[in-house]
């Protein structure tokens, strides 16, 4: 028999059973998928607030025990990491709940829930029409997530909406949240969050150089730091894909 662990946020007590609900008989045939690749993302309106559910992969056998025995799961990983986020005076869509689902002694399935959030993402920044205020804008919030020790390790337009005001003033929120560190105070592992921001290295430097301005730091050194960033990152894709070629024999 299935083992349930689910916590939701005090504040959704109103819509508790439904997501209680959600967890255990799984995604309902009325949400919509919004993302599928690795993870699934699907958006569902329960009882007048707009959820977004990520239902993460299930695990292979010894990922599932390290996740049972060694390691917080990733939708705990999750909704823990954005309450810091929160604690910490950054902004990610609200943390709603979490729900863990074990069988014969190890995690099978797992979800993180949220509200939803109506914003754009950083992918094709260049294409903006208020590009050079967004990025400026932007790069304050990256000195800001350094100087209060924030690392997060998927740091990819994707994973980072924003939002414009009435009065054109910018806020970003943080997404893909079960891999950061905090507390982090190594200038190479803070710099890493500039290595897949952009991989057009001329839009990266760009970046860069406004972080530089905002942090008022050396230009050429920070801009010499985010080129190695990307440059060790695309180094790795390459060993990847060359090692990923060895067993598919293409």
């Amino acid at each position: 028999m299935p083992s349930y662990h689910i916590h939701v946020s005090a504040r959704y007590t109103k819509i508790k059973s439904e997501i209680e609900k959600i967890i255990r008989q799984g995604i309902p045939a009325d949400a919509t998928v919004i993302y599928k690749a690795r993870n699934t993302v699907y958006r569902l309106n329960v009882g007048g607030t707009d959820l977004v559910i990520k239902a993460f992969r299930v695990p292979n056998i010894i990922n599932s025990l390290v996740y049972t025995h060694l390691r917080k799961s990733k939708a705990m990983r999750s909704y823990m990491n954005a309450k810091r986020l929160q604690e910490l005076g950054f902004h990610t869509p609200t943390p709603i709940a979490y729900g863990e689902i074990r069988e014969d002694g190890r995690l099978r399935q797992s979800y993180y829930i949220s509200e939803n959030l109506e914003g754009e993402n950083m992918r094709d920044w260049e294409h903006y029409h208020d590009c050079d205020a967004l990025l400026r804008a932007f790069a304050a919030d990256i000195v800001r997530l350094h100087r209060a020790g924030v690392l997060h390790k998927d740091f990819s337009p994707g994973n980072i909406l924003f939002t414009r005001d009435e009065n054109g003033a910018y806020r970003f929120y943080y997404i893909d949240l079960n891999r950061m560190e905090f507390g982090v105070r190594s200038r190479k592992k803070l710099m890493s969050m500039f290595r897949s921001i952009n991989l057009d290295t001329a839009q990266t430097l760009r970046l860069a150089a406004l972080y530089s301005m905002s942090a008022k730091e050396d230009m050429k050194q920070v801009c010499d730091e985010a080129a190695e960033a990307q440059a060790e990152y695309l180094r790795f894709q390459r060993r990847k894909r060359r090692f990923k070629s060895l067993f598919s024999g293409k």
